[in-house]
């Protein structure tokens, strides 16, 4: 199991929810992990105070009369009930809040390590853009239609396109990379956009004279634009 995986088990084995090989895992990872037995304690914690924060319903009017009346009138069947009779209500009322209380919390980690790897995933494109843009043994091309660069390693011909604040592709949709020399197009990346910066390491070289487009076409991509290109790059040399 990798090791991001095995972080995202804190909230599940705090709640008693990891069975076989999963809580044996997490158990084995849970003695060396200062960081994941931190997590259980807070979410052991959240959870408890979650249950028992919660005040049970009052019962409906007139309940405790149709049951008296109901008891009366089949007297030889019934047992009389202690005066706690609310007692088993209230503590089934509680287990019940305590566990759409856990149910909750699951949720609420589940969402919390998705916005960690959201911003995990942000922050490694941010770092892929930097090191682009300080790579000394590379050319940098302005780009038409977007606020970004083109980078060429000038040995090898490797390129990407590091772009700001371009917009998601339509969800039918794909942004594909070219590199285009003459009049010929050849298919370099498909890629969705979204992120405050895009990197898109091209997955063909770019050789002198050419220019990198970049058109919208159908979900999967194609072997050919079918569309103007909305990005293009200066010519390289």
């Amino acid at each position: 199991m990798e090791r991001a995986e095995i972080h995202e088990l804190s909230a599940a084995y705090a709640l008693d929810a990891l069975e076989g090989k999963d809580l044996e895992a997490f158990e084995e990872h849970l003695a060396r992990c200062a960081e994941c037995r931190e997590n259980v304690e807070t979410f052991q914690r959240v959870a408890a105070e979650l249950a028992y924060d919660v005040d049970a319903p009052e019962p409906p009017t007139g309940l405790r009369d149709r049951i008296l009346d109901r008891a009366a009138a089949e007297r030889p069947k019934v047992v009389a009930l202690p005066r706690r009779r609310w007692a088993l209500p209230v503590a089934a009322t509680a287990a019940v809040a305590a566990g759409i209380a856990a149910v909750a919390l699951a949720f609420w980690a589940a969402d919390l390590s998705q916005q960690v790897d959201e911003l995990q995933a942000d922050q490694h494109q941010a770092n892929e853009a930097l090191i682009a843009l300080i790579d000394p043994s590379a050319n940098h091309y302005a780009l038409d239609g977007a606020d970004g660069v083109l980078v060429v390693d000038n040995e090898t011909g490797e390129g990407k396109l590091v772009i700001s604040g371009l917009a998601s592709a339509p969800s039918d949709k794909t942004y594909e990379a070219w590199v285009i020399e003459g009049d010929q197009a050849a298919p370099a990346g498909l890629f969705s956009g979204g992120d405050d910066q895009t990197v898109v390491p091209l997955s063909v070289p770019v050789p002198e004279g050419a220019i990198v487009a970049v058109t919208v076409e159908q979900a999967g991509g194609v072997d050919q634009p079918t569309q103007q290109p909305f990005i293009t790059s200066e010519q390289t040399a």
